[in-house]
């Protein structure tokens, strides 16, 4: 049974090529898919969500990407947001911040995505802190942040100090001074998601934005949740492609075996992934096996979205066409780049 109602399904079947290709509708998608209560899935009912797990997420997560995987991104970093200060020590951002999150009032990026390379060994912190008279500033530049409403959002990320000391996670509010937020990115789809980039000019740290005075334990331990819940977004998009093929093979059935071996290894993808969720702290003790099952996801997106122009013949490659094929070739490209990417996690495996 779908979590999502019947008009918002409408609504985003009618805007998913605007919100592929255009920023006009960004700022009401996040409180429309806060008004479903998705972010509220897989948070305990006593932080005001409405319980279950992370696969439970992960799955509502998909149902936004099986219809547009704009939805389906910015659900993801503010979700994943929510996870980060869920398992923080420091109640302030979630006293501060949790409720407004819930109800889409407010938005949340995470801009992780340089620390979780950084925690992979294979990319250097981004924002620095120095430190002078006794405070602290921060500086430097996260080139891809996703889900920053301009009105106002909140953002977390990781900098480093000049020293040995362990980096720091932080949570930063639009509000403070020194941040700025630039002009949204430009990509050849998922336009519609808010993702900029934010400049920090000697913004001073306050204690209070601080999730965790160590990085590399702290990434470790929600590296699960950061990567499972990004799963939604090739899951979602996946699952909608398989479904147009099926549509096809009564009158292409020369595509059926290639058809039932991606429904197979998407379904085997999907037992590992949930099994390995479900059992507590496995992935953080076996990273490898995350990553290996997200490169193997980029692979099946890959060949099924090509047996979809296969099946579809050439009405898939008409510029009307009402079928939705040439935005999921695009959002397609978008999965093995997105951090962190394919080839960054090849490159950990292999030098481990």
């Amino acid at each position: 049974m779908s979590v999502l109602s019947t008009s918002f399904i409408e609504w985003l079947q009618a805007n998913a090529e605007s919100l592929d290709q255009s920023n006009e509708r960004a700022d009401l998608l996040i409180s429309k898919i806060a008004a479903e209560n998705l972010f509220k899935v897989g948070v305990p009912t006593a932080l005001g969500g409405n319980g279950g797990n992370l696969v439970d997420a992960i799955k509502a997560i998909a149902e936004l990407g099986n219809l547009s995987l704009s939805a389906a991104f910015v659900s993801w970093g503010h979700r994943t947001f929510i996870e980060h200060i869920i398992a923080s020590k420091n109640p302030v951002p979630r006293d501060t911040y949790l409720a407004d999150l819930l109800q889409g009032t407010l938005t949340a990026g995470t801009g992780l995505s340089n620390a979780m390379k950084f925690l992979s060994g294979i990319e250097e912190l981004n924002v620095s802190i120095r430190e002078e008279n006794g405070k602290r500033y921060l500086n430097g530049r996260l080139p891809w942040v996703t889900n920053l409403r301009a009105e106002r959002f909140v953002a977390s990320f990781v900098a480093g100090f000049e020293d040995e000391r362990n980096p720091i996670v932080i949570a930063i509010p639009s509000t403070a001074e020194g941040l700025t937020r630039t002009k949204e990115l430009e990509f050849i789809a998922l336009q519609g998601t808010n993702t900029t980039a934010l400049v920090f000019e000697d913004v001073e740290l306050k204690d209070e934005w601080i999730l965790s005075d160590n990085a590399p334990e702290f990434l470790a331990e929600t590296r699960p949740a950061f990567l499972g819940l990004q799963f939604g977004l090739p899951f979602g998009l996946v699952e909608k492609s398989l479904s147009e093929i099926e549509k096809t093979l009564s009158f292409r059935s020369i595509l059926a075996p290639e058809w039932q071996a991606q429904v197979d290894a998407l379904n085997d993808i999907k037992t590992r992934l949930f099994n390995g969720l479900n059992e507590e702290g496995y992935f953080v003790k076996h990273p490898k096996e995350l990553f290996k099952v997200r490169i193997e996801i980029v692979d099946v997106v890959a060949q099924t979205i090509l047996l979809e122009l296969q099946a579809s013949g050439g009405r898939g490659y008409l510029k009307y066409d009402t079928s939705g094929f040439s935005r999921r070739w695009k959002e397609a490209a978008f999965l093995p780049v997105v951090t962190p990417s394919a080839v960054q996690l090849r490159l950990v495996l292999a030098n481990s």
